[in-house]
């Protein structure tokens, strides 16, 4: 049957030929998932432990290290 211009029917097959292969999604392959994002105004605590300890530390050892070297020199 060929199609008038102005017939809508149309000539072509109605669907897709079938996909050879199967539709790839990220979701197959994420592990584990990001935890969600934060609030700014959000006061919990955070899963990580305080960090100023470390950088007192840091900070003080120069300090300590240069008073042990002088009373040893005394």
């Amino acid at each position: 049957m060929i199609a008038m211009p102005i017939c809508r029917h149309s000539i072509a097959s109605p669907s897709r030929p079938p996909r050879e292969r199967p539709i790839v999604r990220l979701s197959h392959y994420v592990v584990q998932r990001r935890s969600a994002p934060r609030a700014a105004n959000d006061n919990r605590h955070s899963r990580l432990g305080p960090v100023w300890p470390w950088a007192m530390a840091a900070a003080a050892a120069p300090t300590v290290m240069a008073a042990l070297i002088l009373t040893r020199l005394i």
